[in-house]
């Protein structure tokens, strides 16, 4: 955990294109927050804000957003935020109201409301307007209601993510920080674009449609690079990009079509192509570890026995 002081913490929003004060001065070197942020821009104003924190004052706060579509929710604790005219309180217990969607057409305020000791798990996704440009409004999960809402500044509405977002959720804030940085930044991307669809969906629940031929052609290309290694550096966006499509209808059809994200199966195929080299060729677990992309071999046998029951010393003897 890492303790913030009030000019850290603005150091850090302006740093993300933010604005943050406080309504009544607060010392710079006050400690103000304690926890951990993180935030990833994964492609083209795609935007991942993973935090978890404890108020350590009490007071107000003023930030600016960002224009956009910004969907958040709480995994765990409280938060109190104010809008225009609406003042909303999320509370992740199941009797609470736990998450918000809401767009706006240009960077506006909005009020954080602070309290000493409370705690919050928070995830968040900012989907810019070149975003929704370039990649929603060329996707199949376009739709007039996506339209309407982007032209309305602080349009607010009812939005509840899936019992399995919320899953997927917390197995992304519990990722081991050891694992390679490659499937760190996939598990990101993969789940930010999920969580997109998910979005986009609850906007207009349109109905589903069948992958097109020019998909299942790009998908079946995917498939190929994943399994050969070519895609190995790549991230979803340039996979999209090289394919010839964008990467909300790759995400969706290559789980539609296979029943997994590309960042798990990514992970799967390194880790059986470990295993085969332990089995077959007599790898040491060392070598075996960096086949896979690991780092640190305590890492790779959890990742291991996960997948096969068995740590990867057991390999030899399967």
């Amino acid at each position: 955990m890492t303790v913030f002081t009030c000019g850290q913490l603005s150091d850090v929003a302006h740093g993300l294109g933010g604005n943050l004060h406080f309504a009544h001065e607060l010392p710079g070197e006050l400690p103000v927050l304690d926890g951990e942020q993180h935030v990833q821009t994964l492609h083209d104003g795609l935007v991942l804000y993973l935090s978890h924190s404890r108020d350590l004052v009490d007071a107000s706060s003023h930030n600016r957003l960002a224009p956009g579509i910004t969907a958040a929710f709480l995994l765990h604790g409280e938060a109190e935020v104010s809008l225009p005219r609406q003042r909303l309180h999320f509370d992740a217990r199941h009797s609470g109201q736990r998450a918000m969607l809401l767009n706006l057409t240009d960077a506006d305020q909005f009020q954080r409301h602070w309290l000493s000791g409370r705690q919050e798990t928070k995830i968040c996704l900012s989907l810019t307007p070149d975003w929704l440009q370039r990649f929603a409004f060329s996707s199949q999960l376009r739709s007039d209601n996506l339209q309407r809402l982007s032209r309305s500044h602080w349009q607010h509405l009812a939005w509840q993510p899936s019992a399995e977002t919320f899953q997927r959720a917390q197995q992304l804030l519990a990722q081991d920080a050891d694992q390679p940085p490659l499937l760190q930044r996939l598990q990101r991307e993969s789940f930010a674009l999920d969580l997109a669809s998910d979005i986009l969906r609850s906007i207009d629940q349109p109905a589903e449609k069948r992958l097109d031929s020019h998909l299942q052609r790009r998908l079946l290309r995917l498939k190929d690079w994943l399994d050969s290694g070519e895609a190995n550096h790549l991230s979803i966006a340039q996979m999209a990009k090289q394919l010839g499509t964008n990467p909300v209808d790759l995400q969706n059809g290559f789980r539609a079509r296979n029943g997994i994200t590309i960042a798990a199966y990514l992970r799967r195929q390194r880790l059986e192509q470990a295993y085969q080299a332990i089995r077959q060729q007599g790898l040491s677990i060392d070598d075996a570890a960096n086949l896979a992309g690991y780092q640190h071999i305590s890492s790779f046998s959890s990742a291991f026995k996960r997948q096969y029951g068995f740590p990867p010393s057991q390999a030899r003897r399967g």
